[in-house]
């Protein structure tokens, strides 16, 4: 039987079904765990109520929240915007799940507007099961791609495929790096103690983030998030730290699946050239030798993750309609995504409001 949870006790509660089905492998990323989820709603999640479906007997859980924009209530993955991969908690096949959420959403058309996904992977499975159930009048887009590195090889395999150019790119960064004076890389795991914490802030502090107004441990609710996830002994993350003469130069959130690590958060001091590129040769690297298949770089496609590979992973923004309210909001969405391809606007946008992407620039 169905059931929807509502309010964050009711969130609270749902935490052992949670770890049962993950350990069933029904976390497909660590964006989707019950831990990562939780420090969300405790620090960005604020102004959004929990409103998940169990389905399926408790096969799938649809970790959705409720929020009122601009009059319009809306239904979201939690976890936006903060996490690179929204989706499903289920043992059972991406069809039969987006289905079951689909089809129990059609029984509660009264309690929404619109249902706006955004970064989900399996466009197929979701929109043959919105347009089922829901009905016309959805839309969609690409959102982002997410550049991927095989790493189900050795090493020097690797350089191999890659090519000499890499290769002689790394040999530059080694060498810049080491004219510099004792070179150390070091990785720590949660909890992350509060003197670690401040070095990255530190780092941050002195990085082109801060400038630009991108940093995530500038301040507010982004730094509280992540703070807490870092101070967490659940979350599954290794922080890489280099360190030049034992000064901390750059650092790299990885965060760890069962064989596919994700590249999460990352910056370096702006006077430290390279330093970013050659703490992601070590990851790489240690990829390679650690039982690793994948080494996601996550959401945007730019020049440093070029370097490295050129096979990427699409993902999708969906906007459909519960009623006349909602088709409306779905062409407001249209709408704001053409204008969104303008890069007048896109310029525009981050300048006034000081926004960017964590990854953004290459090291």
């Amino acid at each position: 039987m169905d059931e929807i949870v509502l309010g964050r006790e009711g969130f609270a509660a749902l935490e052992p079904h949670w770890e049962k089905l993950a350990a069933a492998g029904g976390v497909e990323t660590p964006f989707q765990s019950f831990s990562w989820l939780d420090l969300w709603l405790q620090h960005r999640g604020l102004n959004i109520e929990p409103f998940i479906l169990v389905l399926h007997g408790g096969e799938t859980i649809a970790p959705l929240g409720r929020a009122r924009r601009a009059g319009i209530r809306v239904l979201q993955l939690l976890g936006s915007p903060d996490s690179d991969y929204l989706g499903l908690v289920t043992t059972r096949s991406m069809d039969e799940s987006w289905d079951g959420l689909a089809r129990a959403l059609s029984g509660h058309r009264r309690s929404f507007d619109l249902l706006h996904l955004d970064s989900v992977r399996h466009r197929g499975p979701i929109l043959s099961a919105l347009s089922r159930h829901l009905g016309a009048g959805g839309r969609e887009r690409p959102y982002e791609v997410c550049p991927w590195i095989a790493t189900n090889r050795s090493w020097p395999e690797l350089l191999v495929a890659q090519g000499a150019g890499l290769r002689n790119e790394i040999k530059r960064w080694n060498r810049r790096m080491q004219e510099l004076g004792g070179v150390t890389t070091e990785r720590v795991h949660p909890p992350v103690a509060g003197a670690i914490l401040s070095e990255l802030i530190e780092v941050e502090r002195t990085s082109w983030k801060w400038e630009e107004g991108s940093a995530a441990l500038r301040g507010g609710s982004q730094r509280g998030f992540v703070s807490a996830v870092l101070g967490d002994s659940r979350s599954e993350l290794v922080v890489w730290l280099l360190r030049v003469e034992g000064k901390l130069v750059a650092f790299a959130v990885v965060l760890m699946g069962d064989t596919r690590w994700y590249y999460y958060l990352t910056s370096f001091r702006k006077d430290v050239a390279n330093a970013g590129s050659f703490l992601l040769s070590h990851i790489v690297e240690a990829a390679c030798a650690e039982n690793c298949t994948v080494l996601d770089l996550l959401r945007g496609d730019h020049g440093y993750k070029r370097a490295w590979t050129n096979v990427t992973s699409p993902v999708y923004e969906i906007a459909w309609p519960a009623n006349v309210l909602g088709r409306a909001a779905a062409l407001g969405y249209a709408a704001r995504w053409r204008a969104a391809q303008s890069e007048r606007l896109v310029r525009l946008r981050s300048r006034v409001l000081r926004i960017g992407d964590r990854r953004r620039r290459p090291s």
